[in-house]
């Protein structure tokens, strides 16, 4: 591939897919556009023809972990879209398999200094595709749910909301670092798990 059409074609990707190893090493403080145009092997103002600064190259690495994050978990609305419960415990399903498939993401978006500037800079709450919006959604529909019925009068949607998200969010940091020892399939052990069926 010759290097004109690296840059006009490509180098937005590679930067941002390169720019998300150096932000997980290196953490915000120490990441730089000069360290990621050489890890891409580009000349260190190569950068700035699609980033102004190493702020809005952070912004982008999150919005696309965001939206590849929320790609996945609307895939329990489409598979179940008359069932709010199976559509949670899909959901449950997923983000643990998303973040252990792809656990730079999880590094990124949990586990790294990272979330100082993302809360900062308010791009979690306020993005219309954030992924915990997807999962909110599916909260209020079911508390509306057991709202309408005479024997779960009393449902708290915040403390179903929390319990939901605290099980599969340590399940995923368990599996995706490797923090509990299983010889089996994690995924199928996990699918069991939300779902009920080791009982």
């Amino acid at each position: 591939m010759d290097k004109i059409s690296y840059h006009h074609d490509n180098l937005k990707n590679d930067l941002i897919e390169k720019g998300l190893e150096l932000l997980n090493e290196e953490g915000y403080k120490n990441f730089s556009l000069r360290k990621v145009a050489k890890s891409c092997g580009v000349s260190h103002t190569a950068p700035y023809r699609h980033f102004k600064n190493k702020d809005e190259l952070i912004v982008a690495i999150t919005l696309e972990a965001l939206q590849k994050f929320n790609d996945s978990l609307k895939v329990a609305v489409k598979k179940y879209p008359d069932d709010i419960k199976s559509q949670i415990k899909e959901m449950g399903f997923l983000y643990v398999k998303f973040f252990v498939e792809n656990p730079e993401y999880l590094q990124l978006l949990f586990l790294s200094d990272i979330l100082k500037f993302i809360n900062k800079n308010n791009i979690l709450p306020n993005h219309s595709n954030h992924p915990f919006l997807t999962f909110f959604n599916a909260i209020e529909a079911f508390s509306l749910e057991q709202k309408n019925t005479s024997t779960n009068i009393n449902f708290d949607k915040n403390a179903y909301a929390l319990e939901c998200w605290g099980k599969v969010h340590g399940l995923a940091i368990l599996i995706a670092r490797k923090e509990y020892p299983y010889e089996g399939n994690y995924l199928e052990l996990v699918r069991k798990i939300i779902w009920n069926e080791h009982k």
